[in-house]
């Protein structure tokens, strides 16, 4: 890990001279030479990581090294930030006392490297090559080589789990005696018990059984208002104004709401990773007792908890798996394909697997780890590391497996894992603010893809890459995955996760701390780099934090839940002068200002202030000229600055929902901008001469007073070449701009609320590469629609929501000939689904929802309906239980 923190550090400086030699005016020569001795000593952390349980001297030397580069990194930082401010008070007095001091500190730091350099080479450290990174090509065909390579690797089915299916399905879809039912399937952490629900949970029988489903993890700190919120959210399909309406009931409206559901339809309730029989007594009151057909599956490593619940409830206990098993899973993972290698490594691999115990996540990791070496030479190496550790607890193979994995990371993917710890136990990380979050800390660097500036769009993908790469070596999970295939969320597994939180601790990497940690650690002098916040059950007051005691700090996350924030009574910006990193989501300010001070972040590269309550942006944002990542999602009404002309790093925007501007917001400048939500067209001004030419996601918030909202939309949806995905939201009315006038990649589009009055699919139907069409809401008030011959050529995904006064909709012979999936959601006037769908042959999976029961018995197996969608494999029906 000391390597990854010292190129880190390389690189930034590395950038810092680059970009900005005016803000390192009187130190530059001296930040240079800093520069060259930290790859120099970069050279040999590689073989002294890799050596570091030789002895408690090299731990020592090594974790030195990791401190003198991050105090490096401070002055350096500090020093530019003391730079910037007097050129911005066009004050210079005391600038030529500061560059001594700091010349001194950067010598005394290159000093004790030197002299550590000289300790790595005594005890016998050798030097090795740091790698470049290459053309951008050389990157695209890395990157298609490995998708190509191991791309069956997130489809792989753990071994032995068919009858384990079948024998839970069966149960589920027994029809009870009126009391709700319980499957439980138990047992220790890494045997699959999540795995085993989720199959259960997607089994097509199951989905065609039950009306409604929701998935909920519990984890070891339940907190009961999120576990009930989260079930009632996923069975009712809730909207955003839908799901605040339930955040304002008490709880004990919640939980008679909550039975009510589950006694009116047939419910399916994945309870995940509930830890005890308290927890389950906390919760129960959300459940019926009787009088109903809805069903609970639970996975728990403690089987009193379902026979607390019910002792007459199937039980299904995982074991560890024989050796035969084992042996086939491991060869699911460790093998790219078939190999003369496979029959010499053979018993290399019985060896290895043996050190598993039968635990298929550490059969899954270890095989993850050596599929990424294929010589008989590099498995013998992963095999004498196995092999210096003696140890048979459990507890302690676990962390063996898990260590080697981490250790063979790449220098760059280190840092990216321990990240991971900022986040709490099951939540699901969002792929693309981690991201985000990786490019604003400088762990993804121009190197990575060939030193192009190329805006988001390449160090986005490099940030993808490096997930991919984390995903095959089943060190995170794939979570829910986005409408376009990509992968919207991670999650990392408990065991994988408490490994994480060791390493962090180890390597001073990360402080997470609830509440009263926190105010402990404010009378201690620590350099704390990265802080999480994170609460525990029932403790979220943070009202007189004010976190004097971090001025190290790199970023800050606060993670604390929506429906009770605590407010920060004195929370100033000022105190972290160094950091990199702000995401205070669901942050409360007493006042609801965002305060000045926060002008004074000059390194600031991501802020997100997302369902915060802010309501009046401060003006000094101006000031945060390298910020990439700015979410002003507030709740809120507020009224935003029109400064953003001189952040011209920006690269994703995201406007509050409701805002207004003096003027007009200049967007001008932002050539790098390739997200912006939310943004009203009648509140920004383009020079007519300027293409937002990287902007990918657009999000329109159309004035409905406007009296030309059509040539306003058209004015600046032209202005985006480029745009692959388009939401636009409130009314238009009359009709959609031409087809002709939309970006020619538009791949995803979604209107809601627009209410237009004509049918718009004769135009829609035009665009070429649409491959996701979502009407929400009012999207389109009409009685008819419909969808021509040769219409929507490679359309895969259609919703249709909420639309109200649709009564025919009829599809030609020949249209949507790519289509996937169709989901039909609450058109209580559409009378049948369209003759025309029995020649689309494509249509794998249809989902109905909230319709009226004579439209579902329609479809209904011997139905009148049927015929039309008897070749669609999956059908599934949610509420459509009553007219």
């Amino acid at each position: 890990m000391a390597e990854s923190i010292v190129s880190g550090v390389a690189e930034r400086l590395g950038n810092l001279l680059m970009q900005e030699s005016n803000l390192l005016s009187g130190v530059s020569d001296q930040v240079e030479l800093l520069q060259t001795e930290l790859k120099l000593m970069q050279s040999l952390l590689k073989d002294a990581d890799a050596r570091q349980d030789e002895s408690e001297l090299l731990r020592l030397y090594i974790a030195e090294v990791r401190d003198l580069a991050y105090d490096a990194e401070d002055i350096i930082a500090t020093y530019a930030l003391k730079v910037a401010s007097r050129k911005r008070c066009t004050c210079i007095l005391y600038e030529g006392m500061t560059v001594p001091k700091v010349g001194s500190q950067i010598v005394n730091i290159k000093a004790k490297i030197s002299v550590l350099i000289t300790s790595f080479r005594d005890y016998g450290i050798r030097e090795s090559i740091i790698q470049g990174g290459g053309s951008s090509s050389s990157w695209n065909e890395r990157e298609r080589e490995q998708r190509q390579t191991f791309s069956h690797l997130e489809r792989h089915s753990i071994v032995g789990f068919d009858d384990d299916v079948n024998e839970l399905v069966e149960f589920l879809l027994k029809e009870g005696e009126g009391n709700i039912r319980v499957a439980s399937i138990c047992g220790m952490g890494g045997l699959g018990k999540t795995t085993l629900a989720k199959m259960v949970y997607n089994h097509h029988e199951v989905k065609q059984h039950y009306d409604c489903f929701a998935w909920v993890y519990i984890s070891q700190q339940c907190q009961r208002r999120l576990v009930w919120e989260g079930i009632l959210f996923s069975l009712l399909s809730l909207s955003k104004e839908q799901r605040n309406g339930i955040r304002q009931l008490t709880d004990a409206e919640l939980a008679d709401k909550l039975v009510q559901v589950q006694k009116e339809q047939k419910c399916l309730v994945v309870l995940d990773d509930i830890w005890n029989v308290e927890d389950w007594n906390n919760l129960c009151g959300g459940f019926p007792g009787n009088d109903s057909k809805s069903q609970i599956l639970l996975t728990s490593r403690n089987k009193q908890v379902p026979l607390h619940i019910d002792p007459e409830s199937l039980l299904y206990e995982l074991q560890c798996l024989n050796d035969e098993k084992s042996w086939e899973l491991f060869e699911k993972i460790a093998w790219r394909e078939d190999s003369k290698a496979k029959t010499r490594m053979k018993d290399l691999g019985k060896q290895m697997i043996g050190y598993c115990g039968g635990l298929p996540l550490l059969i899954i990791v270890l095989g993850g780890l050596l599929a990424t070496k294929q010589t008989q030479e590099k498995w013998e190496d992963v095999l004498r590391h196995v092999k210096s550790y003696l140890y048979v607890e459990q507890n302690l193979r676990i962390n063996m497996i898990l260590a080697l994995s981490y250790n063979d990371l790449p220098c760059h993917l280190k840092p990216c894992f321990l990240y991971l710890a900022h986040f709490p136990e099951d939540f699901e990380i969002p792929t693309k603010e981690l991201i985000r979050m990786w490019m604003g800390e400088g762990f993804i660097s121009q190197i990575q893809h060939g030193g192009r500036r190329e805006g988001t769009i390449m160090e986005e993908g490099v940030g993808e890459r490096y997930i991919w790469e984390l995903v095959q070596r089943f060190m995170i999970q794939v979570g829910k995955r986005g409408s376009l295939g990509r992968i919207k969320t991670r999650q990392i597994h408990d065991l994988m996760r408490d490994f994480c939180l060791l390493k962090v601790q180890e390597e001073n990497f990360l402080h997470i701390t609830n509440v009263f940690s926190l105010k402990q650690r404010e009378g201690l002098i620590c350099k704390v780099r990265r802080l999480s916040i994170i609460p525990e059950s029932g403790d979220n007051s943070l009202k007189v934090m004010t976190f004097n005691k971090y001025p190290y700090l790199r970023s800050i996350l606060h993670l604390l839940p929506p429906y009770d924030q605590p407010y920060f009574k004195d929370f100033r910006f000022k105190k972290f002068k160094l950091v990199r990193v702000i995401h205070l989501e669901n942050f409360e300010k007493h006042s609801r200002k965002l305060i000045r001070d926060i002008g004074c972040l000059i390194h600031l590269r991501y802020l997100s202030l997302k369902d915060s309550n802010i309501n009046k942006v401060s003006s000094s944002i101006g000031n945060l000229r390298y910020l990439e990542t700015l979410d002003l999602r507030i709740l809120n009404h507020s009224r935003v600055p029109n400064v953003f002309k001189y952040m011209k790093q920006l690269k994703h925007l995201y406007l509050p929902n409701d805002y207004n501007v003096h003027g007009k917001l200049e967007l001008g400048n932002l050539c790098y901008l390739r997200t912006l939500v939310n943004v009203q067209p009648n509140t920004i001004q383009i020079p007519t001469s300027f293409q937002l030419n990287r902007l990918w996601v657009l999000k329109v918030r159309t004035n409905t007073r406007a009296q030309d909202t059509i040539q306003i939309l058209v004015s600046l949806i032209s202005r985006c070449p480029n745009v692959e995905k388009l939401n636009i939201l409130n009314s238009i009315k009359k009709k959609l701009p031409e087809a002709h006038q939309f970006s020619q990649n538009l791949a995803k589009l979604t209107l809601f609320k627009t209410r237009l009055e004509e049918d718009q699919m004769a135009t829609l139907e035009k665009l070429p590469n649409l491959k996701i069409l979502n009407l929400l809401y009012e999207a389109f008030e009409g009685k008819n629609m419909v969808c021509s011959e040769r219409g929507f050529p490679l359309l895969q995904s259609l919703f249709l929501s909420e639309l109200f006064q649709l009564e025919e909709w009829r599809v030609e012979e020949g249209a949507l000939p790519n289509l996937c999936h169709l989901e039909i959601v609450c058109c209580p006037r559409l009378k049948m689904i369209p003759d025309g769908l029995r020649f689309v042959t494509t249509l794998q999976k249809l989902e109905i929802k909230s319709m009226q029961k004579s439209f579902k018995d329609k479809l209904d197996k011997g139905g009148p309906d049927f015929d039309k969608v008897k070749h669609v494999s999956s059908i599934a029906f949610q509420n459509c239980g009553r007219e």
